[in-house]
């Protein structure tokens, strides 16, 4: 199985990739920090030694860079069993009060970044008829609240990616989970 994780190098997407490793998948995993990306590899290496680790750093939220990525994957595996869509960004706030460019730097780390990788690497998927993407998302993106701002709004438009994807890919059995 061929796994790409994206933000892999801590938090959740760190602890999907241990997951998968574990299950004994090759990992395509990318973060915008070389020394937390390197160590993170290293340590998933060492959980499972046969796996194929490809690791690339770059920042997703440039549209360039998501898409270079999403190549490098396929130029490594030639295709994709699953993708997770895990970089994302979190900046509290109020709209009247946030500083100018929160919604620019939300939406292009917390959508864009899933949309131009889902992209990049869906035509493998569509070739074969299988895959899944998982787009890691916010109860943010189900229900406002206060100091939500554009990190909300950035997470109810990966929600109605998702859906629309969801919709477009069902009839190939290709299954889209947020």
């Amino acid at each position: 199985m061929i796994t790409v994780i994206t933000g892999a190098s801590k938090g959740i997407g760190r602890a999907i990739a241990e997951r998968f490793i574990r299950e004994g998948s090759h990992l395509a995993i990318c973060s915008r920090h070389e020394e937390e990306l390197l160590h993170t590899k290293n340590e998933l290496q060492a959980l499972n030694p046969d796996a194929c680790i490809m690791s690339m750093v770059c920042d997703l939220s440039n549209k360039e860079a998501a898409q270079a990525f999403g190549e490098a994957v396929l130029n490594t595996f030639s295709t994709v069993d699953v993708l997770v869509n895990n970089a994302g960004r979190f900046l509290l706030g109020e709209l009247s009060t946030e500083s100018e460019g929160t919604l620019e730097a939300m939406i292009a780390t917390n959508l864009y970044s899933a949309y131009h990788l889902t992209r990049t690497l869906l035509p493998a998927m569509i070739a074969r008829r299988s895959g899944h993407i998982f787009n890691m998302s916010s109860v943010a993106g189900l229900q406002a609240y206060p100091q939500g701002g554009s990190y909300s709004i950035s997470k109810f438009a990966l929600e109605g990616f998702s859906k629309n994807l969801r919709e477009e890919l069902k009839e190939l059995s290709i299954k889209v989970t947020t």
